[in-house]
């Protein structure tokens, strides 16, 4: 079942178009909430409340924002790992990459809370950054890592999205140029080339985004490269380092459940 709360001003959008076409809705387990923004906070309540009405309510709850995509080994979570793990296990965390100012550059690979089990007293606090509260039951994670993107746009929808969060409470200040490169080049310390592949559920939609925003892409992209200097790309590359061995030893970690990953692809 997926359950979304759409925040746009009209139902007849195009997200909601694709919604209605989607596989959860030809097999009717689409449900879509419809409520104003307020904050995310109050977009996570509204959403989460809905799971109330299903019958039977989920075990699992996966936390899914609109600018993230999934691999297929998701599935290997959904269906061959979640349901074995002891009443002990309240959550688990997973890894992200994320992307900014293209789709080949990312700035980290972070842990993520993923998956949480159900419990109707669940609620979330904070206008931004929310937070889950009345969770129980301990962490575990693996060694998945799903992508997010975003913080690939163009520059003024990038500043846009950084204004509305800085009216939640967010302490960057709003920019005073949004049509400026600048906005990406702030992160020119951190940023480092992606040399993976991307998960096929995104690849139509970033070679539409490629082709519209090529010249940006490509601006953007030589900025990178001409602006990063060697210290910069040595400490990069170090990070690096440590992520993958971070994520790696995960496999160490949960080792059946690690196999159990691999094998379910």
């Amino acid at each position: 079942m997926l359950v979304v709360n759409d925040n746009a001003p009209s139902e007849n959008g195009p997200n909601a178009a694709v919604l209605r076409a989607s596989a959860f809705a030809r097999r009717g387990a689409l449900h879509i909430e419809r409520h104003p923004f307020v904050d995310f906070a109050d977009m996570r309540n509204r959403a989460f409340a809905a799971l109330a009405a299903l019958d039977p309510r989920p075990d699992w709850v996966m936390w899914l924002d609109a600018d993230e995509v999934h691999g297929e080994r998701v599935r290997a979570i959904a269906r061959g790992i979640l349901p074995t793990l002891d009443s002990s296990v309240g959550s688990v965390d997973c890894y992200t990459y994320h992307f900014f100012g293209t789709f080949d550059w990312i700035t980290d690979v972070a842990r993520r809370f993923a998956f949480y089990r159900y419990d109707p007293s669940l609620r979330w606090v904070n206008p931004i950054h929310e937070k889950i509260v009345g969770l129980s039951g301990r962490a575990i994670v693996l060694p998945y890592i799903y992508y997010h993107y975003g913080n690939v746009a163009a520059a003024p929808l990038l500043a846009d999205k950084y204004a509305r969060y800085h009216a939640l409470g967010n302490p960057v200040p709003p920019r005073e140029d949004p049509e400026s490169i600048d906005i990406y080049l702030e992160k020119i310390s951190a940023v480092r080339p992606f040399r993976g592949e991307h998960p096929s559920a995104a690849r139509a939609t970033l070679a539409a985004m490629r082709a519209e925003l090529g010249p940006m892409f490509a601006a953007i992209d030589a900025a990178y490269r001409a602006g990063r200097t060697p210290s910069m790309r040595a400490r990069a590359a170090l990070r690096g380092l440590n992520e993958a061995a971070r994520v790696g030893l995960r496999r160490l970690e949960h080792p059946a459940l690690s196999a159990r990953l691999e094998r379910r692809r």
